[in-house]
């Protein structure tokens, strides 16, 4: 597998201070060019903060831009320095891991300078700017887009992309909502967002959303591959097993949760890219294709993760029967809707997915530490001294 003796080859080519000028002058550079937009757009205009050909607007346009070019400038030079393994894996799977990265940070980019110059003006109601302080503030946003976007690829791991993935999600998911034109989506499902009688505003948010969380997940698999990868070099059958032949042959399978993974981030992007409205059919196969996929990676942690602690094989278990749970409070009890139910099992897997990274990344940092502590030079050094002690 391209996981295999990922350390090895580890470059020192990209430090943090490399990052740290290359991100400076990335920064320095976008703010330059939306300085230029801004004086060029503004030209005999005194712009609102929110609203057509606004600050924010063209902020969002010049940060989008940046933030995509930082990132994908970041992946390609600095990433697959600092994470060699990425370069032996597969060019299409390079390409997604890439795309995923770089819309994320493009689509979170434009949210947030989106919402966050909606709120200046909702703060600083009625003012205008004059051609120079809108071309400035333009220039700042988009440097900072730059900046921020290009230290967080250059940086980004298993646990930071699921942050990153939490959030965005989250983020996406609310705005969708708040821009709905049918008050009552709730009535009747989730889904009903990404439709069109929901409004063109929640319809692009809410089906974006779903397809670059899908591509953001698809390349998360691939960093939370290897780190499983690592763990299962190091993986021992507990002794008190060692004399059953069934848990002697049971072994990590990487492969499997990722393919796992994998299937429910097509089933995402499809979701995203079918609306309900469009195939009920397609629509409802895409739903239950990556339920199907996060319930096998449920129930099989104990084969697929051996070595992992009980208390989170556990946790599994206690994650499918809230589903369950959640699913009679929709059929049998009448406790809520079908919003509800997809709700709830939203949160349930999102849950356990951030404990699943969350244990993965500690256990990871512990067995490097303990190669790191008990290396060979170290125990060849003992070997010495023990021997001149003797």
């Amino acid at each position: 597998m391209p996981y295999l003796n990922a350390d090895a080859a580890v470059s020192h080519r990209i430090t943090e201070l490399d990052i740290e000028r290359r991100a400076l002058w990335s920064g320095l550079l976008c703010s330059l060019f939306g300085l230029v937009v801004g004086l060029i757009v503004f030209a005999g205009e005194r712009p609102a903060l929110f609203g057509k050909l606004s600050v924010g607007v063209v902020s969002a346009v010049c940060g989008a831009a940046a933030a995509g070019c930082s990132s994908a400038y970041a992946f390609r030079t600095m990433l697959r320095a600092r994470e060699p393994w990425l370069k032996r894996i597969p060019k299409w799977r390079q390409v997604v891991a890439a795309l995923g990265l770089v819309l994320v940070h493009v689509a979170s980019t434009v949210m947030i300078l989106l919402v966050v110059f909606h709120l200046f003006q909702q703060a600083f109601f009625g003012l205008r700017l004059d051609v120079l302080a809108g071309s400035l503030a333009v220039g700042v946003a988009t440097g900072m887009s730059a900046y921020l976007c290009l230290e967080a690829t250059a940086r980004i791991n298993a646990e930071t992309l699921s942050v990153v993935l939490g959030i965005f999600m989250a983020a996406g998911v609310l705005i969708s909502m708040l821009l709905a034109e049918d008050q009552g989506w709730w009535q009747s499902m989730f889904s009903s967002l990404g439709t069109t009688q929901a409004g063109m505003g929640s319809f692009w948010t809410f089906n974006l959303t779903l397809v670059v969380s899908g591509l953001v997940l698809a390349a998360f698999s691939e960093f939370l591959t290897r780190d499983l990868v690592r763990l299962s070099q190091t993986y021992r059958c507990r002794p008190s097993l060692e004399r059953y032949r069934l848990a002697r042959m049971v072994r990590p399978r990487p492969r499997i949760v990722r393919w796992c993974l994998l299937i429910v981030a097509a089933g995402i992007i499809g979701i995203g890219l079918v609306p309900y409205n469009v195939s009920v059919e397609v629509h409802s196969a895409l739903v239950q294709m990556a339920s199907i996929a996060m319930i096998i990676l449920l129930l099989g942690t104990i084969v697929l993760l051996p070595g992992y602690p009980a208390v989170f094989h556990l946790l599994s278990y206690a994650a499918v029967g809230a589903i369950w749970v959640a699913f009679l409070l929709w059929t049998e009890w009448m406790y809520y809707n079908l919003t509800g139910f997809e709700l709830s099992v939203v949160a349930i897997l999102f849950s356990w997915i951030s404990v699943f990274i969350r244990t993965t990344s500690a256990m990871t940092q512990d067995r490097s530490q303990q190669r790191t502590t008990h290396g060979p030079e170290d125990i060849s050094m003992a070997k010495k001294e023990s021997g001149q002690g003797q």
